[in-house]
């Protein structure tokens, strides 16, 4: 079971660290960063994953995104 209280508010998740009295707004590119990070899939399956959800161009720099959402994610202590 996870510490965190999680609530969508409109297409953001809302998630309250009760540890650090601290709450998150992750938007849904962050979320399905951090979904997807739960699930155990690496950088390369999250970046795949984001590229369908978002339609993103081959071009985009989808790996560098996904790099530094985890490294935001993990700063706050949730990855």
């Amino acid at each position: 079971m996870s510490p965190f209280v999680e609530k969508l508010v409109g297409p953001d998740l809302m998630v309250y660290d009760p540890g650090q009295d601290a709450v998150h707004i992750l938007n849904p590119a962050a979320q399905l960063v951090l979904k997807c990070r739960r699930e155990g899939k690496d950088e390369a399956a999250i970046g795949a994953a984001m590229r369908a959800e978002f339609q993103l161009p081959l071009d985009h720099p989808v790996l560098e995104e996904v790099r530094e959402s985890l490294r935001n994610l993990a700063a706050i202590g949730l990855v």
